[in-house]
């Protein structure tokens, strides 16, 4: 069965990637997963990627100790004891996030739903907690 919902942990991409996080001992996944969007940032990115770098973006927020309210403890467990991330990485997952909310096609499937503004709202709020 297949999950799929406005939080950025709720879809089947993101949680594979999170598996992939887990059993990894250095920041590369999120790398990663930023940089695909950042590669694809002037043209429309695709969804599962944007999803991906959502949930990444997420990681990011909770390293900074700002984690959403239905943090898997998988994040908190990967992020506990690490230094701060770097500013540089902040910067580019708020830029992730800026892009995939302004012009993606995770956006452009979320428009198509009943559940947009409510999409939009969970974008909304991990921006706001990856202020410096």
């Amino acid at each position: 069965m297949s999950i799929w919902g406005p939080g950025s942990f709720e879809n089947d991409d993101a949680l594979d990637w999170m598996a992939e996080l887990a059993d990894s001992d250095d920041d590369n996944p999120i790398i990663d997963a930023l940089n695909t969007v950042i590669d694809q940032a002037d043209e429309s990115p695709e969804a599962p990627d944007c999803a991906v770098a959502l949930a990444a973006v997420e990681v990011v927020a909770a390293w900074m100790g700002e984690p959403t309210e239905d943090c898997p403890e998988e994040v908190e467990v990967w992020v506990e004891g690490r230094p701060a991330p770097p500013a540089t990485m902040i910067s580019q997952a708020r830029y992730v996030a800026e892009a995939i909310s302004e012009k993606s096609e995770l956006k452009k499937l979320w428009k198509n739903s009943d559940d947009f503004e409510l999409w939009q709202t969970s974008v909304n709020d991990l921006l706001g907690r990856l202020l410096y």
